[in-house]
């Protein structure tokens, strides 16, 4: 898969608070068990991105919350230009 990409600097202020109130949602473009893919535009800057979000609720009552945990822990290992470093 090839280790060499360059690091960008962050998209957003580590300072700054980041919230889904920021974004508005304009079209799914994903679904799975326990989350939603959808593209987003961020109100201030007016960039477009790509925003997993969950109902925290409908995981805990599927008994989901043990899958998410482990997307975040295969997320955090993986190191592409396309995804999010968490």
């Amino acid at each position: 898969m090839g280790g060499n990409h360059s690091h960008k600097p962050p998209v957003f202020d580590e300072n700054e608070e980041v919230n889904f109130d920021h974004f508005q949602i304009l079209r799914a473009i994903g679904k799975g068990s326990f989350g939603k893919v959808c593209i987003v535009q961020k109100r201030d800057t007016k960039k477009m991105y790509a925003m997993k979000y969950m109902n925290k609720q409908k995981c805990i009552e599927r008994d989901e919350v043990r899958n998410v945990f482990r997307e975040l822990q295969i997320m955090r290992g993986l190191d592409h230009p396309f995804l999010v470093n968490l």
